[in-house]
């Protein structure tokens, strides 16, 4: 193949832009077309899914201690187990809390909450959340997830009649009236069972399961961090992590994804061999008008040369278009998503089923180069046999076909 000269880009690009109704046009722009939906779908795709694992990341993980330390011990001991918290750099915040089951009682209707009982501190970084926002939470105020709220049918300013019950051998019932002062609104599934009460019930504090909320600058780094704290901690302490609780999720995220991903990259390669397919006809369309080039003078070169950049043309613009549309879908999916509830009048994504209840978007660069990049070389590498094919076929052959 010989270096490309204005003579190879002209005849290439007439092959393959050419307004009138050739075959060898008209497959080149289905090729085009071909790649450019593959292109933008998969990027769409991926923007989509790399949302869903950043809000997990970001969001869900940021509303759950990401290590949990329980045991039975003494208030001693559990500073003690502070004291070797507070100095690491990877711990961002940690609290101490209790957790107690809870029976609602609310116009005649009965539901078992788990009730987290702490300082007004272990509300940090969720202020956001809270509306209405509120500096210090006291014992006889409750703040519930937004959906837990509108399951009880609940509304800010609200008195509920709750039983505690502290989980112990003792089976002993707390009677409380709790006043809900906020709401959590994180649009994620913990909506659905948050339950958060100031501490101050010296009743309950001897009953409650008593436990350490620890959260990490890295959440992925929770299991290695627990293990390690599982070493330094006596025995009556035991330790857990999200992945325990949310790793499921989290996982199924992942698998989503290079489920999401296999499909698309299938859908990639059916582009790439439409291409060869494309390029094999034009070959053959193109097979009289090759033969008049070589007894003009041109090489086997010049003609493979022709086809491999008739296939840069295919790769390029179908890449490059493939990526504006892929950023086009990527940033309208939720407002698509908001039209079809709208239409059908009813929630697509629900916090029972989904972790989220809306769609998260998140365009990564790394992606908009990786995939165009990648459909453009298979493109030019899939050029080879049709340009092979094409240099070989005989002059006389070719001639004979113009008749």
């Amino acid at each position: 193949m010989r270096w490309p000269t204005r003579f190879h880009w002209e005849i290439a690009a007439r092959q393959a832009l050419d307004p009138g109704l050739g075959l060898s046009a008209f497959l080149s722009k289905l090729s085009i077309v071909g790649m450019l939906i593959a292109v933008s779908l998969l990027l769409a795709a991926l923007s989509v899914m790399n949302g869903f694992e950043r809000e997990m990341r970001v969001r869900i993980l940021n509303l759950v201690p990401h290590v949990t330390v329980r045991g039975f011990a003494m208030d001693s001991e559990w500073q003690q187990v502070a004291d070797e918290i507070e100095p690491i750099e990877s711990v961002t915040r940690h609290s101490q809390f209790s957790d107690i089951d809870a029976l609602f009682t609310i116009r005649g209707e009965a539901r078992v909450v788990r009730l987290i009982i702490a300082d007004s501190s272990a509300l940090n970084g969720l202020e956001s959340y809270i509306t209405p926002t509120s500096e210090r939470i006291s014992s006889d105020e409750l703040i519930l997830g937004g959906a837990l709220s509108e399951e009880l049918n609940l509304r800010v300013g609200d008195v509920v009649s709750v039983l505690l019950s502290g989980g112990t051998g003792r089976k002993t019932l707390i009677p409380r009236n709790l006043k809900l002062v906020a709401t959590l609104n994180s649009e994620t599934e913990i909506d659905r069972y948050f339950a958060f009460s100031g501490q101050g019930m010296n009743t309950t504090q001897a009953l409650a399961n008593k436990a350490h909320a620890i959260t990490l600058a890295d959440p992925l780094q929770a299991r290695v961090f627990a293990a390690t704290l599982r070493q330094t901690l006596s025995s009556q302490f035991w330790v857990s992590d999200w992945t325990e609780s949310q790793g499921n999720l989290y996982q199924a995220i992942q698998l989503s994804r290079q489920i999401v991903s296999l499909m698309l990259a299938s859908l990639l390669l059916i582009a790439i061999f439409n291409i060869v397919t494309s390029l094999v006809l034009v070959a053959s369309d193109r097979s009289a008008s090759s033969a008049m080039l070589r007894a003009m003078g041109a090489s086997r070169g010049d003609i493979s040369t022709i086809f491999v950049i008739q296939g840069t043309i295919i790769g390029v613009g179908g890449a490059a278009l493939g990526a504006l549309l892929g950023v086009v879908l990527a940033v309208s999916a939720p407002y698509l998503v908001s039209l079809v509830e709208s239409l059908q009048g009813a929630a697509l994504l629900d916090t029972r089923v989904y972790p989220l209840a809306y769609v998260p978007v998140d365009l990564r660069l790394r992606d908009f180069i990786l995939v165009p990049s990648l459909a453009f070389v298979l493109s030019v590498i899939s050029c080879a046999v049709p340009a092979i094919t094409a240099s070989r076929l005989p002059i006389s052959q070719g001639l004979m076909q113009s008749r």
